[in-house]
């Protein structure tokens, strides 16, 4: 089992995206001068505090039943939905993104301190920075996996998503080993920094397109 780090991620989340989340609607929102200067600057500054980083492995599937997906090492997913996802797959993908602290930090400074519009502009920002970089991974493993005539399922799962329990999370956790990535876990399960996004994908023949 090979992981692959990367220490940076040059992922650029797209502003309609950042926009949607903030519930923007292209048709009905009007912004004031005021407000669109506002969000000019909460995207500036959410981009330059998001810290890019993931990580990514690859593991042969062994069993695949309805229910559990066991993978090589004996790793046990329980979730019908994964197992209906993987049903052409002969392995998985697991990976993780990140954006650091430091945006996290702001976002709860402006918060706190009364700036609410500018801390969800941020928030926004770093969620889909998150989300970019794994479209990023994505794209840099189909590339590697072309070569093989493979590729990705174009869905992914992560934890706590459906039937997928976001127990498996700490499952994932250990095996990308997410503490070099300056990541923990609490005991519910969830990830520190909060704008850090684990998934599984699977691995399958182009043929099976």
């Amino acid at each position: 089992m090979l992981t692959n780090y990367f220490e940076y991620i040059p992922a650029e989340p797209k502003r309609e995206m950042i926009l949607t989340r903030l519930g923007y609607r292209k048709s009905s929102t009007i912004l004031d001068r005021k407000y669109e200067e506002l969000l000019e600057y909460g995207i500036r500054e959410g981009n330059l505090l998001c810290r890019p980083k993931g990580v990514f492995c690859r593991l042969k599937i062994i069993e695949r039943n309805i229910n559990p997906v066991i993978l090589e090492n004996n790793i046990k997913l329980v979730s019908s939905s994964l197992a209906n996802m993987l049903e052409n797959c002969g392995e998985v993908v697991l990976m993780c993104s990140t954006v650091g602290k430091e945006v996290t930090e702001r976002i709860s400074y402006e918060v706190t301190n009364g700036n609410a519009s500018l801390g969800l502009i941020i928030d926004s920002v770093a969620s889909q920075k998150a989300d970019a970089c794994l479209d990023w991974m994505v794209s840099f493993v189909n590339k590697m996996l072309q070569k093989e005539g493979k590729i990705l399922t174009s869905k992914r799962y992560s934890p706590g998503y459906g039937d997928f329990s976001l127990l498996n999370q700490r499952i994932m956790y250990n095996i990308l080993k997410l503490e070099k990535l300056d990541i923990a876990l609490t005991e519910k399960c969830m990830l520190v920094p909060e704008k850090s996004v684990t998934a599984i994908a699977g691995i399958k023949e182009k043929s099976f397109i």
